[in-house]
């Protein structure tokens, strides 16, 4: 399994493609570069020790490119979320297994690597809440996650797997809101563990509110 610092040199995404341009390759190098030397500092002190300019020290750019690239600190938040789901897309071509596997295993890899980078993550999705984003910048955040589950959900619509209640991007945002809003919950709670929030999520997600009669037993 990736780890923070690792998912940046995972396969490239965005600007690396083979149709990129020389210049959107640079770009993404350079973004790359700098998302890493931010990963590498927050490891070796205290996320609110690290400024912008040790950053740019470590990746050796100037201010004004780590400007283009990210609005401030906490928005190196997309990048992280972007990273480790193009690792799980990129493990799940050899996953074999329904589209219900492939949503638990999407889960439990996302709560896993949250809760291993937790002191960081903490508080940077706090402070990239506190910034008040816009909404574009919000939906960014989160954009590579909603495109991942609305692949996995359409997958198993198709099958027959999943309801065909509504369409499977319109699932995959409701699920990503409810995501988000649990891990703004973790990030105020310093002992809980996002992963035991998140496969009651996914379980409320496939199963629903109705009970069933092994649930009435238990009342």
């Amino acid at each position: 399994m990736s780890t923070a610092a690792d998912m940046g040199k995972s396969s490239a995404s965005r600007g690396e493609g083979k149709n990129a341009t020389r210049r959107e390759r640079k770009k993404e190098r350079t973004r790359r570069e700098i998302y890493e030397a931010a990963m590498a500092l927050f490891t070796e002190k205290d996320y609110d020790a690290v400024t912008i300019g040790d950053i740019c020290e470590r990746a050796d750019v100037a201010k004004a490119t780590f400007f283009l690239h990210f609005p401030n600190k906490a928005a190196l938040l997309s990048e992280f979320n972007e990273k480790l789901t193009q690792s799980l897309m990129d493990q799940l071509e050899s996953f074999e297994g329904t589209a219900t596997e492939k949503f638990r295993f999407v889960v439990n890899e996302l709560a896993s690597e949250w809760q291993a980078s937790a002191p960081v993550m903490r508080k940077m999705t706090r402070e990239f809440i506190d910034s008040a984003p816009t909404l574009e910048q919000g939906k960014a955040a989160n954009d590579s996650l909603w495109a991942l589950t609305t692949k996995i959900i359409r997958e198993g619509q198709k099958t027959g797997e999943f309801r065909k209640i509504a369409p499977a991007y319109r699932m995959a945002a409701a699920f990503v809101a409810a995501s988000s809003a649990l891990t703004l919950e973790w990030t105020h709670l310093p002992d809980s563990d996002t992963s035991q929030s998140h496969n009651e999520l996914l379980d409320l997600f496939l199963n629903g509110l109705t009970s069933g009669p092994e649930d009435g037993k238990q009342t």
